[in-house]
């Protein structure tokens, strides 16, 4: 893997755990010699994890009652 955009387009798929073991070989290499890449890496997986996390937390009660009038007054 030659270039960032190649890179750029295996990190959904790397994260998602979909690559040949050649790919991932070449996304770490890649990820180990490029600064930019291995920060947009390191990014999108704490990103990810944010976004797990988040979705699996309880909503308040009182969150769900704003959210609740907010669709109701756009009705």
């Amino acid at each position: 893997m030659a270039h960032c955009d190649d890179c750029e387009q295996m990190m959904q798929p790397y994260l998602d755990g979909m690559l040949s073991d050649v790919e991932v070989t070449e996304a770490r290499a890649h990820l180990e010699a490029c600064p930019w890449c291995e920060r947009r890496f390191i990014f999108e997986e704490k990103l990810r994890h944010f976004v797990m996390v988040a979705a699996t937390e309880p909503m308040s009660d009182e969150l769900r009652h704003r959210l609740s009038e907010l669709r109701s007054s756009q009705s």
